[in-house]
């Protein structure tokens, strides 16, 4: 039972860090590049949509992790 908190907390920073990561990819083209900004814009203001999704990527960011690694190989 005290393991809980620690791995809710690991859970969640890691799919901010994920999130993060989409959303300053350097890389990305000028239209993704856009779109990030506008997600970031939606997510400040408290769209429930924006909202809504974001909390759906933070359960399950793990999936989407593993599955984008194993594409790459």
């Amino acid at each position: 039972m005290d393991i809980i908190f620690p791995v809710a907390a690991l859970w969640v920073a890691g799919g901010v860090l994920f999130l993060q990561g989409i959303v300053t990819n350097r890389d990305a083209s000028p239209a993704v590049a856009a779109n990030s900004r506008a997600v970031v814009d939606d997510l400040l203001r408290l769209r429930p949509a924006a909202l809504v999704a974001a909390a759906l990527f933070l359960v399950a960011w793990p999936a989407i992790w593993i599955g984008a690694h194993i594409v790459r190989r």
